[in-house]
């Protein structure tokens, strides 16, 4: 079919493959780990390229998904458009060692139970986090951002979905130690409605289905008309 890409389309591509590397990996880090030279890896962008362009060159992948389609799709798969519950929370671990002794565990809840009093009482939650907790985020004031269930061990879990909002919770202990939890936010899980943002996630997904199903149609059609003769040394 003649298909023909210019220097810059495949230099475009190497470009935005680079940016998608995460920090620290180079396109040579990449070249040298799959055993590929610089020439053989634009050859293979290139015809990875020609082979959207061919794909893109039928009419029935140009075509754009209707608005029946979207809300088809919507309809029966609700469930990919739902966000789970979720809360947003600050804590103060006082840890536990592996020798700890009797004694040791005892003067921890000690010392947990009277972090608890004084943010009870009103105490600065992030100064009282920055001077007591064994929790690297206590530079955060505490703060563990926002989980969902399944993310944090149980009796964490629990304490967290089950507080009153700001509430000072009573001492959680877990494996890791004795916990003083505030919830700050909390998430119920809702529905995405269909509005314009759904609706072009949905059609971007929609249009790369008929885009695939267009290669695939292609290739059968291609193998049916070849005579196909696999070569075995």
């Amino acid at each position: 079919m003649n298909i023909q890409l210019a220097d810059r389309e495949v230099n475009e591509a190497m470009e935005q493959l680079k940016a998608s590397f995460p920090p620290g990996t180079t396109l040579e880090t990449l070249m040298k780990k799959n055993g590929i030279t610089r020439e053989k890896l634009r050859e293979e962008i290139a015809f990875g390229l020609k082979i959207n362009k061919l794909v893109l060159s039928q009419p029935k992948a140009k075509e754009k998904p209707t608005e029946k389609e979207i809300q088809g799709f919507y309809r029966t798969n609700t469930d990919k458009f739902k966000s789970t519950e979720s809360v947003h929370v600050r804590h103060i671990l006082i840890a536990k060692a592996p020798g700890d002794d009797a004694a040791a565990i005892r003067d921890k809840k000690n010392k947990a139970d009277g972090v608890q009093k004084q943010l009870a009482a009103g105490g600065n939650f992030a100064e009282l986090a920055k001077a007591n907790s064994d929790c690297p985020s206590k530079e955060a004031g505490g703060d563990l951002g926002t989980f969902t269930r399944g993310q944090m061990v149980k009796p964490f879990e629990n304490a967290a979905f089950s507080q009153k909002i700001n509430a000072i919770g009573p001492v959680v202990e877990t494996e890791f130690g004795y916990h003083v939890i505030q919830v700050l936010e909390k998430n119920p899980p809702k529905t995405m409605p269909l509005d314009a943002q759904a609706k072009e996630m949905i059609s971007s997904y929609l249009q790369r289905q008929k885009q695939q199903a267009t290669f695939n149609h292609l290739v059968r059609e291609l193998r049916g008309k070849a005579n196909v003769v696999l070569y075995q040394p």
